[in-house]
């Protein structure tokens, strides 16, 4: 199965760490804590929906891209140290904290985020995106012959 990311380097830098702990961190790092927060996302993720979540159109919201950039804050401030005690730094914790808790209300099936998971059957030709869905229940006569009668509404009767 493919490495799920649920969020981009750019949206870690503006919801979970400043730019001056951007810079400290590096793009790779930032982009190696998303990829290892999306998995530990997955294995909350998949009590509820078949994996992957959709890519295209994009199968989850902000919430999940929050959650996601707030573990990945944590475990880069756990690499590259700091105080987690210390203002400021003890709301990296907080916030890894009530993501961990919102992925296991997740697990738990106590909500249920509206995702598109890989199991929506969904697709996309020349003409754009498409969802494939029964076919089409029409109103019959049922078998009546509607021209036996000068009345339209006879069969009603």
């Amino acid at each position: 199965m493919a490495q799920s990311l649920y969020a981009q380097v750019a949206d870690l830098t503006v919801l979970s760490i400043t730019t001056a702990d951007g810079s400290r961190f590096g793009d790779d790092a930032m982009l190696a804590s998303l990829q290892a927060a999306s998995s530990i996302c997955d294995s909350y993720l998949v009590s509820q929906f078949t994996l992957p979540l959709q890519v295209d159109p994009q199968g989850w919201d902000m919430s999940l891209i929050l959650n996601v950039c707030n573990i990945a804050a944590y475990l880069l401030f756990n690499q590259f140290g700091f105080a987690p005690t210390a203002p400021g730094d003890d709301l990296i914790v907080k916030r890894y904290n009530d993501a961990i808790e919102w992925l296991k209300q997740i697990r738990d099936k106590q909500i249920f985020p509206n995702f598109l998971d890989s199991s929506t059957n969904t697709g996309t030709d020349e003409a754009g995106a498409f969802i494939v869905s029964d076919p089409a229940v029409g109103f019959t006569s049922r078998g009546v012959d509607n021209n036996s009668s000068n009345d339209s509404y006879f069969w009603w009767r």
